[in-house]
């Protein structure tokens, strides 16, 4: 039964946009940070070791794998995610309704 009111509270929340907008880029943040550690540890890396790959320290490894951080860089996520065998994908896309082409 706590999980309907949690819930409930959060749909409630959510339609605030004020609220939605710092919730979705939480969200986005935290999605990338999970992204970057999974596929690190998928490769079977410490951030150590992906850091010497790369040429960085492994507290910038830990940054970028920290939820609170927002300051990546494309090149540097490109060079994560080739040194762990994978590639950066970046997806813009409306919220709003599909793009029409004339």
């Amino acid at each position: 039964m706590r999980k309907k009111k949690t819930k409930s509270w959060l749909e409630a929340k959510l339609r605030d946009p004020k609220f939605r907008k710092g919730f979705e880029e939480e969200v986005e943040k935290l999605s990338v940070a999970e992204q970057i550690a999974r596929l690190r540890l998928q490769a079977g890396l410490t951030q150590a070791q992906l850091a010497k790959k790369i040429g960085t320290t492994a507290s910038a490894i830990s940054r970028y794998e920290n939820a609170e951080y927002d300051r990546y860089e494309l090149r540097t996520l490109r060079r994560i995610a080739a040194a762990c065998g994978g590639q950066l994908t970046l997806i813009l896309e409306r919220v709003d309704g599909p793009v029409r082409v004339a």
